[in-house]
C-alpha cells in the first residue's frame, strides 16, 4: 500500500498531507526567491563598487599620461593578496598599466556593450574566481593614446563563501520554521477535527431502543451544522420507521387475535358436528373471518406505507350518501342482533373527491364502533351535511368528559357495568386514516350522554376542479 493510499484512509492524514505539501511548496518557493534576491543584492553592491573603482582608475590614467598606474594611490592594487586587479589599454591595445596583484599577467580585454560598462564573471590571473567590469574612456582630441580601455576586477570567492553561509543560515531557519509549522498544522488539524469526533461519539450514544432518542450535537462549527442536521433527520426517520414497525407488529397481533380465536372455535365446532349443513355454515363463517383478517392486514400495511410516505392517497369521485347507505346495510345484521335503531339523515347525493378505500375504512370503523358499543335498544344516528361533514351519534353512558382526551388512543379501555368499551384499533385507526386524508376527526360528549363523532374537511368535486385548475 502506497503512502498516498494510507493518507486517503484518514481525514486527519489527508489534511496533514495537504497542509504539509502546501507549506513545503511555499517555503521552497520562498527560499528560491530569497536566494535570488540575496545573490542579486550582493552582486549589485559588488558591481557598483567595481564601477566606481574603474572610473577612478580611468580618470587618473587620463589625467597622467605615461603614469597611468594608480597602484601608488590605491594600495589594494599593490598587495599580493590577489583580491583586486586592474589593467589599462590604449586605443591600439597596448597595455599602459596593470596592478601588481596581476603578477605580470594580463586580464581579459573585455568590452562594454554600446559604450556602457560591461560586467562579467571570469578567471583571474591567479586562477581564482572573480568579477570584472570593462569601461571605455574617451580622451580629448590630440591625445596620442586615443582612448583608454580599463578593466577592473575583484575576487568573488569570499563573497561566494559569505553567500553560502547566509544560505546555510536561511536553510536552518527555514527547516526549523517548517518543522514548527508542521507541528502547528498537525495540532490545528487535530483541534479542528475535535467537533467531528464529538459528533461521532454523540451518534454512538444514541439508543435505537429509545423512541425519544435525539442526537446531542452541542455547539458545532458552521461547516458541520448541515451534516449534523442531516444525521438528525436520518435518525428521526430511522426511529419513526422502527416505531412504525413495532406499532404494526402490535396492531397485527392485537387485531388478528379475535378472528384467529373465532376461526379456531368454528373449526372445533365443524369437527365435532356430524351435520353437513353445520359444517358448511362453519366453513362460510371461517371464510368470512379470513376475509376480515385479510382486510385488517391490508389496511394496517397501507397505513404503515402512508405514514412512511411510500404511498399517497388516490382520490377519486365518491358519493358519501351511497357509501354510508352501503356501510349501514352491511352492519344491519349486527345492529338487529343488539336491537339497535339505525337512523339515517342523508341528502340525495353528496359527491366528494377522496380515496374510496380509506374513506370506507374510516366510516366503517366509526359506524362499527357505534354499533358495537352503544347500549342495546339504543338509536345510532348517522348524519351527512351538504358540504360533506359526517356525524355519527350513539349513547355512551360509560364515558366521561375526561375519557374524551384519551379516546382514540391504542388499546384504551373504558369499563361499565355489563359492558366493556372497545380496546382495539377501531378509533385509533380512524384517526390515523383521517390524518392521512387531511380530514378533521373530533369526538364530543353531549350533556344527554350521546357521543358524537364528526368528520369534516371533505373536498367537493367543484372545489377539487378549481384546485386543479389553479383557481383560488
Amino acid at each position: 500500500m502506497s503512502l498516498l493510499d494510507i493518507a486517503r484512509r484518514s481525514l486527519r492524514n489527508r489534511l496533514s498531507v495537504g497542509l504539509t505539501t502546501g507549506v513545503v511548496i511555499v517555503m521552497t518557493t520562498s527560499g528560491v526567491a530569497l536566494h535570488g534576491v540575496i545573490r542579486s543584492q550582493l552582486y549589485q553592491h559588488l558591481d557598483d563598487d567595481l564601477l566606481l573603482r574603474s572610473r577612478a582608475v580611468a580618470e587618473y590614467a587620463a589625467m597622467h599620461p605615461g603614469r597611468e598606474s594608480v597602484a601608488e594611490l590605491m594600495p589594494q592594487f599593490r598587495t599580493r593578496a590577489h583580491e583586486d586587479f586592474f589593467q589599462v589599454w590604449n586605443a591600439a591595445g597596448q597595455t599602459l598599466a596593470r596592478s601588481d596583484s596581476s603578477i605580470g599577467k594580463d586580464l581579459p580585454r573585455l568590452a562594454g556593450a554600446n559604450g556602457r560598462p560591461g560586467f562579467r564573471n571570469l578567471i583571474l590571473p591567479d586562477g581564482h574566481q572573480g568579477r570584472a567590469v570593462a569601461l571605455r574612456f574617451e580622451l580629448p582630441p590630440g591625445d596620442p593614446r586615443g582612448a583608454l580601455h580599463v578593466v577592473t576586477a575583484e575576487e568573488t570567492e569570499n563573497l561566494d563563501a559569505l553567500e553560502s553561509r547566509i544560505h546555510l543560515l536561511l536553510l536552518l531557519v527555514t527547516m526549523a520554521s517548517l518543522v514548527a509549522m508542521l507541528v502547528i498544522a498537525r495540532y490545528s488539524v487535530d483541534r479542528g477535527l475535535r467537533p467531528v469526533r464529538e459528533l461521532v461519539q454523540s451518534l454512538e450514544r444514541v439508543s435505537l431502543d429509545d423512541p425519544r432518542a435525539t442526537l446531542d450535537t452541542g455547539p458545532l462549527p458552521d461547516e458541520l451544522r448541515p451534516v449534523a442536521a442531516s444525521f438528525s433527520q436520518l435518525l428521526d426517520r430511522l426511529l419513526q420507521a422502527l416505531a412504525r414497525e413495532r406499532r404494526y407488529a402490535r396492531n397485527v397481533a392485537h387485531e388478528l387475535r379475535n378472528p384467529l380465536a373465532e376461526i379456531r372455535l368454528l373449526t372445533d365446532v365443524a369437527q365435532s358436528s356430524g351435520s353437513a349443513v353445520e359444517c358448511q355454515a362453519a366453513m362460510r363463517e371461517i371464510g368470512t373471518a379470513a376475509a376480515e383478517m385479510e382486510r385488517i392486514v391490508d389496511t394496517l400495511m397501507a397505513m404503515t406505507r402512508y405514514e412512511a410516505g411510500l404511498e399517497l392517497p388516490q382520490p377519486e369521485p365518491l358519493d358519501l350518501c351511497a357509501e354510508l347507505r352501503r356501510l349501514v346495510q352491511a352492519l344491519q345484521p349486527a345492529a338487529e342482533q343488539r336491537r339497535l335503531h339505525m337512523q339515517l339523515d342523508l341528502p340525495g347525493e353528496v359527491w366528494v373527491h377522496a380515496d374510496s378505500a380509506l374513506v370506507e375504512r374510516l366510516l366503517g370503523n366509526l359506524l362499527g364502533n357505534a354499533v358495537a358499543h352503544a347500549p342495546e335498544g339504543a338509536a345510532v344516528t348517522i348524519g351527512l351535511a351538504a358540504n360533506g361533514d359526517v356525524t355519527v351519534s350513539n349513547p355512551a353512558p360509560h364515558l366521561t368528559h375526561e375519557d374524551l382526551v384519551k379516546l382514540g388512543e391504542q388499546f384504551f379501555r373504558v369499563s361499565a357495568v355489563g359492558h366493556g368499551a372497545h380496546a382495539g384499533l377501531g378509533l385509533p385507526l380512524a384517526k390515523a386514516i383521517a390524518k392521512v386524508l387531511g380530514l378533521a376527526l373530533d369526538f364530543e360528549l353531549l350533556d344527554d350522554g350521546n357521543l358524537v363523532a364528526s368528520v369534516r374537511g371533505f373536498r367537493g368535486l367543484g372545489e377539487s376542479l378549481r384546485h386543479v385548475d389553479g383557481v383560488p
